[in-house]
C-alpha cells in the first residue's frame, strides 16, 4: 500500500579506481616525494563515500607533497569547490591553469574571480572551451553575461542566439538558452522582446517553474499587462498548494508596485546560468558537477538563496547530512526563499534520524507561516511518517482549515488526512475524506485504491471497492502496490487462481516488499502451489515485516495457513469474504 523513497546510489568501478590511485602512488614513489601514498589513496576513498569537505582536505595534503601533478590539482580544485571552499580553490584554479590551461572548472572559477573584481573582458579571457557539451554549454552562457556586464548588449545577444541555434531548441540547451536570451533583453531594458523568448523557453520546457512564472510575470507587467500577469500568477498557483514568493508578487501588483528585473547584471546573469545548468545536472549522476555550479553561481550573487537551497538539497540527496542541515539554516528567515528552507532542513532532519527534531522545526514552521498550506502538509506528512497519526490529522486540519473553496487540486490534501484517521481508527471521518478526494479528483488512482482497499478489509462495498482497484490498475499498471491491492481483494474474494496472477505480478514489479510476498504466498497456499508458498513467506520474513505480520508468517510457516485462518475465523475474523470464479484450494 506504500512504498519507500528510492535513493539515488552513485556506481563506482572500484577495482578500476583503486588501481588509478595505486598507480599515481607509485609514481610519486618513484619520484621520492614522501608519504603522498596514505593522503591520495584516503582522499579517493572520501570522494568515492561523497565526503566532500574529507576528499577536499586530503586532495590538498596530498598536492603539497607533489605540487606540479596536475591530475592532483584537477582532483583538489574539484572537490574544493563542491565543498565551498573556494578562496583554497583558486590558488589552485591558477596554478593548473598555467600548467594545462582550459580544464572546465578552473576556468570558471577564474572567470568569476575577475567578473567578482569587476574586470569581465578578463573574465571573457579565462572562459576556454570545456571538455565536454555540458562545460562548454555553460561557458558559453556564462560567456554571454561577461560580454554584457563588459556594456556589448548586442554581443551578448549573438553569443546566446548562436547557442539558440546550436542546440535546435532542444532538451535542456534549448530552455536555458531561450531563457537567457529573455532574462538578457529584459536586463537590457528591452521587455517587448523579452517576453517572446520567455515564452518560448516556457513552451519547450512544457512547464514553467515558480521563478520563470515570476520573471514573466515582472515582464508582462513593466509592459503595462498588469492583469496578465497576476492571471498567470493565479494559472500558477492553481496548480500548486501555494508559493509565498508568488502570492507576495501578486500582492505587490495589486498595490501598483511593479518590480525590478530579477536579473540586471552581468554577475546575476552568469549567476543564473550556473545555477540553471546545475538544476538540470542535479537530476543526473553528476552530482559533484552540479554542486560545483551551484558554489559558483552563490559566489557570482550571495543574493541566489535558490542556488543555495539547491547546494542543501544536493547534500541531503549525498547523505551529507550535517552539511545539508547547515546549508539550509543558513538561508536566513528574511529570506524569500525562508519557507522552503526551513521544510528542507526538517526533511534532513528526519533523513538523517533526527525525527523528533524535524517534527519540532516543522511545528515552529507552522507556527511562523500559519497561512502555509505546505507547512501544514508537511508537519502531517513527518508525522505519519513516524507512525503519529492522530497528530498528523491534527496537522492536515490545519492545511485544510487555509482551502476556503475546495478545487481539484486540493484532493491531496484530503486523501492523507484520510490516510491518518483511517491509520488512528476513525474510520467514519476517514472515509468521508477519501470521498471528498473522488469528489475532486474522480480518477485519482491512489483514492480509488486505498479506498476500495480498505472496503474489502473491513467486507464492505465489495463490487464497488473491487471495481475502484480495477480502475486504479488500469490507470497504473505498473504500481506494484496497487497490483497488490487487486490481488488481495480477489483473493479475499475467494478468486484464488485470479489473486496469483495479479500477486505474481504484484511481486515482479516490487520484489522486496514484504506484505506482498506474504501475499502471493498465501495466494499459492490457497490453490496447493505449498512449497512456493513458503518459499514467499521465507522471502516476506527476509524483508523485515512490521512485527504482527512477522508472527502471522511465522504461524504459518509452523503450522499451515489452513490452522491460522481457522483460528482468526473462530475469533471473527475470516480471510475469506466471499466465493468466486476460480476458487479451489487445491486440497
Amino acid at each position: 500500500m506504500a512504498g519507500t523513497r528510492p535513493r539515488l546510489i552513485q556506481r563506482i568501478a572500484l577495482p578500476a579506481a583503486l588501481a588509478a590511485a595505486l598507480a599515481m602512488a607509485d609514481a610519486a614513489a618513484a619520484q621520492g616525494l614522501p608519504g603522498i601514498a596514505g593522503p591520495y589513496l584516503a582522499a579517493e576513498n572520501a570522494a568515492r563515500r561523497g565526503d566532500i569537505a574529507e576528499a577536499a582536505r586530503l586532495y590538498a595534503e596530498a598536492l603539497l607533497r607533489d605540487s606540479s601533478n596536475t591530475r592532483l590539482m584537477e582532483n583538489t580544485l574539484n572537490q574544493q569547490l563542491a565543498a565551498g571552499d573556494l578562496d583554497r580553490a583558486i590558488p589552485v584554479a591558477r596554478r593548473l591553469d598555467a600548467l594545462t590551461p582550459g580544464a572546465h572548472l578552473g576556468s570558471l572559477l577564474l572567470a568569476a574571480e575577475a567578473m567578482r573584481k569587476g574586470e569581465p573582458g578578463k573574465a571573457r579571457v579565462a572562459l576556454v572551451s570545456g571538455r565536454d557539451e555540458v562545460s562548454s554549454f555553460a561557458g558559453k552562457v556564462f560567456d554571454a553575461w561577461a560580454t554584457f556586464e563588459a556594456g556589448d548588449t548586442d554581443g551578448s545577444r549573438e553569443i546566446l542566439e548562436s547557442l539558440q541555434e546550436t542546440t535546435n531548441d532542444s532538451g535542456a540547451g534549448g530552455i536555458v538558452s531561450a531563457y537567457h536570451l529573455g532574462l538578457l533583453e529584459a536586463a537590457a531594458g528591452l521587455d517587448e522582446a523579452a517576453l517572446p523568448a520567455l515564452e518560448r523557453a516556457a513552451e519547450l520546457a512544457g512547464r514553467e517553474t515558480p521563478r520563470m512564472v515570476r520573471i514573466r510575470a515582472g515582464v508582462l507587467a513593466r509592459l503595462d499587462r498588469v492583469d496578465d500577469a497576476r492571471a498567470l500568477i493565479a494559472e500558477q498557483l492553481g496548480k500548486t498548494l501555494g508559493d509565498e514568493r508568488l502570492e507576495a508578487l501578486d500582492a505587490d501588483l495589486a498595490a501598483g508596485k511593479i518590480p525590478a528585473p530579477l536579473v540586471r547584471d552581468g554577475l546575476q546573469g552568469a549567476a543564473e546560468g550556473l545555477h540553471n545548468v546545475s538544476g538540470f545536472l542535479s537530476q543526473s549522476s553528476n552530482w559533484l558537477l552540479s554542486l560545483a555550479y551551484a558554489r559558483l553561481a552563490v559566489y557570482l550573487d550571495p543574493e541566489l538563496t535558490e542556488a543555495r537551497l539547491m547546494i542543501a538539497g544536493i547534500l541531503r540527496d549525498r547523505e551529507q547530512y550535517d552539511l545539508a542541515i547547515a546549508a539550509f539554516a543558513a538561508i536566513p528567515d528574511d529570506a524569500p526563499e525562508a519557507l522552503d528552507a526551513r521544510i528542507g532542513r526538517a526533511g534532513a532532519l528526519f533523513d538523517s534520524g533526527q525525527a523528533d527534531a524535524a517534527v519540532a522545526v516543522l511545528r515552529e514552521t507552522a507556527a511562523l507561516y500559519p497561512r502555509s498550506i505546505e507547512a501544514y502538509t508537511m508537519l502531517g506528512d513527518t508525522l505519519r511518517r513516524e507512525s503519529r497519526f492522530a497528530e498528523a490529522s491534527d496537522a492536515y486540519d490545519g492545511a485544510i482549515a487555509l482551502v476556503e473553496s475546495p478545487e481539484r487540486r486540493h484532493w491531496v490534501l484530503y486523501y492523507q488526512r484520510g490516510i491518518a484517521l483511517e491509520r488512528s481508527k476513525q474510520w467514519d471521518r476517514a472515509e468521508a475524506d477519501f470521498r471528498k478526494a473522488l469528489e475532486l479528483e474522480p480518477e485519482q488512482a491512489l483514492v480509488l485504491n486505498y479506498l476500495g482497499y480498505s472496503w474489502v478489509e473491513m467486507g464492505l462495498h465489495l463490487d464497488e471497492a473491487q471495481t475502484m482497484i480495477e480502475k486504479a490498475v488500469e490507470q497504473r499498471p505498473q504500481d506494484g502496490f496497487i497490483v497488490d491491492s487487486l490481488g488481495w481483494v480477489l483473493y479475499r474474494l475467494g478468486d484464488f487462481a485470479g489473486a496469483v496472477e495479479h500477486l505474481e505480478r504484484a511481486v515482479e514489479l516490487q520484489p522486496v516488499d514484504p506484505v506482498i510476498n506474504d501475499h502471493f504466498g498465501d495466494a499459492l497456499w490457497m490453490i496447493g502451489r505449498r512449497v512456493e508458498a513458503r518459499f514467499q513467506w521465507k522471502r516476506a520474513l527476509s524483508f523485515e515485516p512490521e512485527d504482527d505480520d512477522a508472527v502471522r508468517i511465522r504461524r504459518k510457516l509452523a503450522e499451515g495457513l489452513d490452522a491460522v485462518m481457522a483460528e482468526e475465523a473462530a475469533a471473527g475474523k475470516p480471510a475469506i469474504i466471499g466465493t468466486g470464479a476460480g476458487t479451489s484450494n487445491g486440497g
